[in-house]
């Protein structure tokens, strides 16, 4: 029994560890920081996990991968945890490594390690390194890297929640100030519609809208005014404030924030000192990358204008700017421009000089009318695919391990060659396990026989032929257990190298075989040429790993089944080759190009416009 003081040790030991559990909980729960979170997310995930002696997890971050958290805190890591990390990394999935100990020695430490993947994109790998883990150990240790392996995605999108609420808003904001710009009825309007608007959401004491004419910035609205009145040195102060952000060419704001760099700002200091604000913020309107105008914002005290102000006046900006560029360009009647352009271009086509227009016009009517009568080969082009006409799957015949292997993608092989073996050794424990069974029913039978019971004969003979058969179906699992080639070819996938050990299932495919000697092209053809591709029609195709060698096709067979790829969709068009290369491989790509028939240029530039526009008035014709 424990004596009071080491019930009290223990007891002491226990609400430590119970207090720390609930400050790593805590900071998991309720800290955004990634750090933080990616520290406390480990201590657990190791203090949860048996035998763990180091650990380390790697994030992406904007420099890319790199540590963000190691347990303990203050570990060096090792060599061994960095190559384990990189392997999963570099495989995309969780793997395990242990070495072999010499007899006497201790085992050594196994390693494991499982990607972080959210979708397609990898965000990192957790490794971990468990000293004298058994293999229920290591198992159970994989699978509570994979269920904890979720803390880290729902960080990310908690994390990720609060930016896109954030842009959220301000989108909104921009969008219901843009739509006071596009209904007002004039430049002027729009202009002071926005400096209202900005003016009450941002609860600014004023509000300006600036544009540029000629170089130079002139006043086009204001919160709260109708009409900029005699105010000069108000409308002077603002101006100059505009002309400052838009010759730095970004947004300015005074007094200048902590830690901000040093930026000319005496326009802004002296509008802020004659009108009293505490703070004033100037925003350029860009339009295409062209300085166009200013956004200008009083506020009466310098802490009303933070960063999420200024993001979301940019935003605004980023929007009003365009909308404000329209209504000034409609000022003026459009058909009175379009009769101006129409005017002007009939003019110097028919009138003296300008003849390089009327040359380039020439030119123009002569391409075209090449182009109407001129006629050559259409081809359609697709993505085309080296298969092998055979294909065989190779898979594993029975569940049980990875033993040895002998073979992977890449590799020649022949007829009867292993590729790889199975662990059969409890597969040899239950033969001599029957053989055993089998010889005491022999045994049974000779007394029986000789004690003349023919009752005895008959059941011991039924199980003597029983043992037989379990003997004969050991044998067959057991010659399973090798994986050989079927035939001579070439393995196109299948890699078994870092897979020693790992359990297989009964129709698991581990290799693909294909033989070299006869191919079939694959040719993704789009569903609006496919109807012109006919059997017996010619074609080419070139390899991307053979570019200057072009192999003569005849298309063999079209699949009345389409596919979804790119957005599009697409047939599976077979061809046959006209000749054989020993240079080529089974999922070779490549371009392939299918002839169908003689057409004019015209029509082959534009049948797929004319196709789509046809097939839109046929839908929407009443």
């Amino acid at each position: 029994m424990l004596s009071e003081g080491q019930a009290g040790a223990s007891s002491s030991g226990r609400a430590s560890v119970t207090v720390l559990d609930q400050v790593l909980w805590s900071t998991l729960a309720g800290t955004a920081e990634l750090s933080s979170f990616a520290r406390a997310w480990l201590a657990l995930q190791c203090r949860q996990l048996d035998r763990v002696e180091r650990a380390v997890l790697v994030l992406r971050g904007p420099e890319g991968l790199a540590p963000a958290a190691r347990w303990p805190e203050g570990d060096a890591g090792s060599p061994e945890l960095a190559e384990i990390a990189e392997l999963a990394l570099e495989e995309r999935r969780g793997v395990a490594s242990r070495g072999r100990a010499a007899a006497g020695e201790e085992a050594r430490a196994a390693l494991l390690a499982f990607p972080l993947i959210e979708g397609e994109t990898l965000h990192g790998v957790i490794a971990v390194q468990c000293q004298g883990a058994g293999d229920a150990v290591i198992r159970e240790t994989m699978r509570a890297l994979q269920w904890g392996a979720s803390w880290i995605e729902l960080h990310r999108r908690r994390v990720a929640a609060g930016s896109d609420t954030s842009r959220l808003r301000q989108s909104f904001a921009a969008l219901e100030v843009t739509a006071c710009a596009l209904n007002a009825t004039s430049f002027g309007d729009a202009a002071r519609a926005v400096a209202t608007e900005l003016a009450v959401r941002l609860q600014a004491s004023r509000v300006a809208v600036g544009w540029l004419k000629r170089d130079r910035i002139k006043l086009a609205g204001m919160s709260h005014t109708v009409a900029i009145g005699t105010r000069m040195d108000s409308v002077a102060d603002l101006a100059s404030a505009m002309d400052e952000a838009i010759d730095q060419q970004a947004s300015l704001l005074y007094p200048v924030p902590e830690g901000a760099g040093v930026l000319g700002l005496r326009a802004h200091a002296a509008l802020a000192t004659r009108r009293g604000a505490g703070a004033v913020l100037t925003v350029p309107l860009v339009v295409e990358t062209e300085m166009l105008g200013a956004i200008t914002v009083e506020c009466a005290e310098a802490t009303m204008i933070d960063q999420e102000m200024v993001d979301l006046v940019e935003a605004i900006a980023a929007l009003v700017g365009p909308a404000l560029a329209t209504a000034q360009r409609q000022e003026r009647w459009w058909i009175a421009i379009g009769l101006d352009i129409i005017r002007r271009d009939i003019g110097k086509l028919i009138g003296p000089e300008h003849y390089l227009l009327k040359l380039s016009t020439l030119a123009a009517a002569a391409v075209i009318a090449f182009f109407a009568l001129y006629t050559t080969d259409y081809q359609i082009s697709g993505h085309a695919v080296l298969e092998g006409e055979v294909r065989r799957s190779i898979a594993a015949s029975l569940d049980g391990y990875i033993a040895t292997e002998r073979a992977r993608a890449g590799q020649m092989v022949r007829k009867g060659d292993v590729l790889a073996t199975l662990d059969s050794s409890e597969l040899n424990l239950q033969r001599l396990r029957w053989i055993a069974t089998r010889e005491q029913h022999r045994l049974e039978l000779n007394k029986a026989l000789s004690a003349g019971q023919r009752a005895e004969v008959a059941i011991d003979n039924a199980q003597v032929e029983a043992a037989n058969s379990e003997i004969a179906l050991l044998d067959e699992e057991i010659a399973r257990t090798r994986i050989v080639a079927p035939f001579d070819g070439l393995v196109i996938s299948g890699d078994l190298s870092q897979s020693v050990g790992v359990p297989v299932q009964r129709a698991q495919v581990l290799f693909e075989l294909a033989p070299l000697d006869s191919y079939r092209v694959v040719v993704r053809v789009p569903d609006s040429d496919v109807g012109r591709v006919a059997v017996d029609r010619p074609g080419q195709l070139v390899l991307s790993a053979l570019p200057d060698d072009r192999f003569g096709l005849a298309v063999s067979r079209i699949t009345p089944v389409s596919d979804q790829a790119e957005g599009s969709n697409f047939f599976r068009v077979e061809a046959r080759l006209d000749r054989v290369s020993d240079r080529l491989r089974p999922n070779m790509e490549g371009v392939a190009r299918l002839s169908t028939g003689e057409h004019h240029l015209i029509w082959i530039w534009s049948h797929h416009l004319i196709d789509t526009i046809r097939l839109w008035l046929w839908a929407w014709w009443p």
